[in-house]
């Protein structure tokens, strides 16, 4: 039975925990305010707040409920638009109507409830630029979105007593005590939320006595599940033995040792952004992974399901290839070890059994000679799929490539991995030349099933980016004439 909190009511149910939490809500809870647009994870009008204990604190997500599998929303607190009413409109409520931030109405819960994702995120600053990429996931067929940004503005000008020293802590003076108090407290306080909210936490600790999701090693395995149930909405998984692994904390970790990194396949796409480690060591890994999807599925899609999807387009798969990852494996209390460049074998087809779970991925951490680059072309700048992504890794011995990887994805049912292109970059300086021979490599490792000279053209122009963002002044753009 699943155990979980809707707004200020415990639920328990029976039903089958493969189904769309989308529809539970609706269908049998009859909260109408979340709607159901896409089924997609596109229109984020089903966006609703997902609250789990971590480290003895409520933390707050925004989620994609119809890509959510309702066995995910066990012990946790899920908050709808009704969960955040009160008997006048909310701060954010009341924003988005003086801007004029809505019309015909369909969109606006999902966006109020991004919004209250940005107001409840401590860890995040509250200013203009974040407020809006909390709403990146969200789509609005008629405002324009420029009355929805005044909203926002509007928002973080109110948030701006807790920036001075109530969300955001200042820096401790010498003398004196840190300020502050819990984000939460505040926003009851000044009717943001509702005051149930406040005891949140001690109910969720009663029908969450252990504090995590475990690793269970049979049956189907499932992670954020954001793909089951958009290739399949109606009859994913909706027999048999479903392990959900989503918050496993024995994998939901990033850790540094003997000169790697590995990561747990339960860490999810945002624990990646926000790895402070991480990006010390890919300064760009911020912007790159705005790139993959939206806030509220990066706060669900994992780097294990991600990999174990076998999608001929995943981002985070290019990302690892070019920085040659190896995967581990366990089943029935056997490890075994693979090359992610071994693991794709076919559309959705990976070399893994069924009851086979990835535990880590690692790789050999960056030193200050190696370069590391992720390209992204799609129809869309943010919330879309790849019609081309690439990454390519090199270490640099002066300015002689001693070591490459690039993969490339869009192009067949699998993710390209490079190889007779990165063995040509070996021992090469970066210069014009290197990169019009390894160019005409790339050529001919390719065999685009569609649209193929405009996707060979965005390989070539990857190629180029890379190497130029790795030797700046070393190649020209006539090289690309």
């Amino acid at each position: 039975m699943l155990t979980f909190i809707v707004n200020n009511k415990e639920v328990k149910t029976n039903a089958p925990p493969a189904s769309s939490l989308v529809d539970y809500i609706r269908n049998e809870l009859h909260l109408y305010g979340t709607k159901i647009g896409c089924r997609e994870g596109d229109c984020g009008a089903c966006t609703i707040l997902v609250g789990e204990m971590a480290g003895g604190e409520l933390k707050y997500q925004t989620m994609n409920s119809c890509l959510m599998p309702l066995g995910n929303a066990d012990r946790k607190h899920i908050v709808t638009i009704e969960g955040v009413n009160g008997p006048d409109l909310t701060p954010v409520q009341t924003a988005l109507i003086e801007n004029n931030g809505t019309q015909c109405g369909f969109c606006t819960p999902g966006f109020v409830m991004s919004l209250y994702g940005f107001c409840l995120n401590a860890g995040k600053e509250k200013n203009l630029a974040n407020a809006i990429e909390a709403v990146s996931g969200n789509i609005c067929r008629c405002t324009g979105y420029k009355s929805i940004e005044k909203a926002a503005a509007a928002i973080v000008k109110k948030l701006q007593p807790p920036q001075r020293g109530l969300l955001v802590p200042p820096q401790r003076e010498p003398s004196g005590p840190m300020p502050g108090v819990m984000p939460m407290e505040w926003l009851v306080k000044n009717k943001f939320l509702p005051d149930y909210f406040l005891a949140i936490p001690e109910k969720l600790k009663k029908i969450a006595p252990a504090g995590a999701a475990a690793v269970r090693e049979s049956g189907y395995i499932v992670a954020g599940g954001t793909d089951i149930l958009l290739q399949n909405p109606e009859g994913a998984m909706t027999s048999g033995n479903v392990n959900f692994v989503y918050g496993a904390r024995e994998y939901k970790r990033i850790k540094f040792a003997d000169g790697k990194c590995y990561v747990g396949s339960t860490v999810t796409v945002k624990d990646l952004k926000e790895s402070r480690e991480l990006r010390a060591y890919f300064p760009r890994l911020d912007d790159d992974l705005k790139l993959m999807a939206s806030p509220p599925i990066r706060n669900m899609a994992t780097v294990g399901g991600n990999i174990a999807n076998g999608s001929p387009i995943g981002d985070l798969c290019v990302m690892l290839l070019a920085l040659d990852a190896t995967l581990i494996l366990r089943r029935q209390g056997e490890n075994r070890e693979v090359k992610l460049k071994d693991f794709f074998i076919g559309y959705k087809k990976v070399n893994k059994d069924p009851e086979e779970f990835i535990q880590w991925i690692y790789f050999d951490l960056p030193d200050e000679n190696t370069r590391f680059s992720f390209e992204k072309i799609s129809k869309r700048g943010h919330l879309d799929m790849a019609t081309v992504n690439s990454a390519m890794g090199i270490t640099l011995a002066g300015d002689v490539i001693k070591k490459a990887h690039f993969a490339v994805g869009g192009l067949g049912p699998t993710i390209r991995n490079m190889a007779k292109t990165a063995d040509y970059l070996l021992g090469k300086k970066i210069s014009n030349q290197t990169f019009k021979e390894a160019n005409l490599i790339a050529q001919g490792e390719i065999t685009p099933r569609s649209r193929a000279e405009y996707k060979r053209a965005l390989v070539r122009q990857q190629l180029f980016i890379h190497l130029m963002s790795f030797a700046p002044g070393a190649i020209s753009l006539e090289a690309l004439q």
